[in-house]
């Protein structure tokens, strides 16, 4: 879950209306994209996917391998993506893709569209290497069909900046946001929701380097300028919530976060239900805070509640549970239930392990864990085998980041602005 996901739907949301109009001749299509694109802005994605499964059927009625095939693909993949189904989310975008690049060629406004699609996809399952490769793509295509000022060729340099970021790439990601930031201020202005995930995005960067002083205004600005387009009962504001409560949880301000994220618990379990995930990854943020004041009878109920949520959307095997398991073991290890603790260890080490793009630094966070509990155990030679593991896979990071960081600073940005 992450703001970004926010700002691509309304990105392509807002673009979507424009070519809905052009298809007046398909009613039961265009209303059946309207209505699908109308749910998933509001959260409810299995709504949305009801709606989109049937602009499928009369796009491939109507228009088999065309545009509106597309764009319903693309819609349906937006969805899945959503919804932590990625193997679906990506082949219903390379289907898209392949169809864009047949209608509209290489390097068209739409194809870039695609690419972006497919980049945040592999994004999301820490798939680096691939994630940049086609969100700078999509860069070159857009600031050659819109210019390098444009609000498009902004996104995609959020894109990237946000892909740098989840790489603790902070010094090639902040002047890409910051070029981003000013684009969007000066082509949709300063109170525009783009321009404000945007800011959302430097807020996390300089959050994730301990510069709280500087995240702080960032979010507040942003909460309150969603709160005024979209209310203040809407999923988007709950995820400012989460992010604002992020910053007072990591200065030790507790009550102030508390707050926070019980409001945003509550958004969501209104907005988008009790069972989405963003309402999981909610109450596991809730659950932290509540572990971290020893409040742990407070914080078991909700990591069990996520478990059970994720589990049934996104699958027992997929890494967002295995996040889950290594909370909830971590709360009974803190309580000395030490029996419950390995076992839910071992169980989300073999989902990372069995995953295919996973958060590595959960993956070293795990085993760090699991050997420390083993160390308890008086079991030292397994302990030292996990330790050595966390040390090679933060080794391989480290060279990672070393290696794409040079590659970055190679990548032509011309001078510019940058957008989400």
């Amino acid at each position: 879950m992450s703001i970004r996901l926010n700002a691509r739907a309304l990105t392509i949301g807002l673009a979507f209306l424009g070519f809905l109009s052009a298809c007046a001749e398909d009613h039961r299509w265009r209303s059946a994209m309207t209505e699908g694109t109308n749910a998933m802005r509001s959260g409810d994605y299995t709504h949305a996917e009801e709606l989109f499964v049937a602009a499928r059927k009369e796009a491939e009625v109507l228009d088999p391998q065309g545009k509106r095939l597309a764009e319903t693909l693309s819609q349906l993949g937006e969805v899945n993506r959503e919804l932590g189904r990625y193997p679906r989310a990506e082949a219903l975008f390379q289907e898209a893709l392949a169809i864009r690049e047949r209608v509209y060629g290489p390097a068209h406004a739409e194809t870039a569209a695609s690419l972006t699609d497919l980049g945040e996809l592999y994004r999301l399952q820490g798939l680096y290497t691939q994630a940049e490769a086609l969100h700078q793509r999509a860069r070159e295509i857009r600031e050659k069909v819109f210019g390098a000022d444009h609000s498009k060729t902004a996104e995609s340099l959020n894109n990237i900046a946000v892909v740098y970021q989840d790489q603790h790439r902070f010094s090639d990601a902040e002047p890409v946001l910051q070029r981003a930031l000013e684009i969007l201020e000066k082509q949709l202005g300063p109170e525009h929701s783009l321009t404000a995930i945007t800011r959302d995005n430097l807020a996390k960067l300089y959050q994730a380097q301990g510069q709280h002083a500087r995240a702080m205004p960032l979010y507040q600005r942003t909460l309150t300028i969603h709160e005024k387009a979209f209310g203040p009962n809407h999923p988007i504001v709950a995820r400012n919530l989460e992010n604002l409560a992020d910053t007072y949880r990591a200065q030790n301000q507790y009550p102030q976060a508390e707050v926070l994220y019980q409001r945003a618990v509550s958004i969501f379990r209104k907005s988008i239900g009790n069972e989405h995930v963003d309402t999981a990854e909610a109450m596991s943020r809730l659950g932290q805070l509540y572990e971290l004041q020893g409040l742990y009878s407070q914080a078991e109920p909700l990591f069990q509640q996520a478990i059970a949520i994720r589990e049934k959307q996104q699958g027992a095997d997929n890494p967002q549970v295995a996040g889950e398991l290594k909370n909830l073991a971590s709360l009974y290890q803190s309580q000395n239930k030490l029996d419950q603790s390995e076992d839910l260890y071992k169980q989300a080490l073999g989902i990372y392990e069995q995953s295919v793009g996973y958060d590595r630094d959960a993956y070293v966070k795990t085993l760090k864990n699991y050997a420390s509990l083993l160390r308890r155990r008086q079991r030292s030679g397994e302990a030292e085998r996990l330790e050595e593991r966390a040390k090679s896979v933060l080794k391989r990071l480290s060279l990672e980041s070393q290696s794409q960081g040079k590659t970055a600073a190679e990548v032509p940005l011309a001078p510019v602005v940058p957008v989400p």
